[in-house]
């Protein structure tokens, strides 16, 4: 996967998530990507560890942005209330006012759907993300998919197409585990917890 240090070598066949807007006849808008943005349907939920989870996990689905200018991905706080959840803490955050606030940081999961012709596979991204007051003015999307998830995929930003492609390699596990410092694939951690009893 990228951003483990490593070169690699990608396979042809990929998936991918397409971002677009649709204007009233179903006709694709190359001006809304401009001014809104690339934006990404996912489905938010409380934080999946185990597979069995995933049934279990008060989810709902929103609207992403995807910004490459964002270090961390952030949700509206009142859709991470929703859910039920709580902070884990508070941290100081700067925004485009570059004056500092204490947000609050939730344990999430996001997942986003990809295709490729009849090929349908998921990547559930779960990670420490920031909440943020929602704003007063409506905005088409409640968060912000950050270069904590980016690192993880290709974006491929087509602007006379009027879309913007979120791109996997397809793989039998495509579960990203992200929290603090430590970055690693699920099956890894499992394995990290199956060491760990036998001794």
């Amino acid at each position: 996967y990228p951003g483990d240090g490593r070169r690699d070598v990608w396979p042809c066949l990929r998936v991918r998530h397409r971002c677009q807007h649709l204007d009233g006849n179903g006709a694709v808008s190359r001006d809304a990507l401009v001014f809104v943005g690339p934006i990404a349907s996912v489905t938010l939920s409380r934080a999946v560890l185990e597979p069995g989870d995933v049934q279990q996990a008060s989810s709902i689905q929103i609207k992403m942005l995807v910004d490459t200018g964002a270090s961390k991905t952030v949700v509206d706080r009142g859709i991470a209330e929703s859910l039920g959840l709580e902070p884990i803490r508070f941290e100081p955050m700067t925004g485009i006012s570059h004056v500092p606030e204490e947000c609050p940081i939730f344990f999430l999961s996001v997942a986003i759907g990809f295709t490729n012709g009849p090929r349908t596979t998921s990547m559930t991204f779960t990670s420490e993300m920031v909440g943020m007051s929602t704003p007063p003015t409506p905005r088409p999307f409640n968060g912000l998919l950050g270069r904590d998830f980016l690192r993880f995929v290709h974006l491929a930003y087509d602007g006379p197409a009027g879309h913007c492609d979120i791109v996997a390699n397809p793989s039998d596990n495509m579960a990203l585990y992200v929290h603090g410092a430590h970055t690693g694939h699920k099956r890894t951690q499992q394995k990290a917890v199956r060491k760990k009893s036998r001794r």
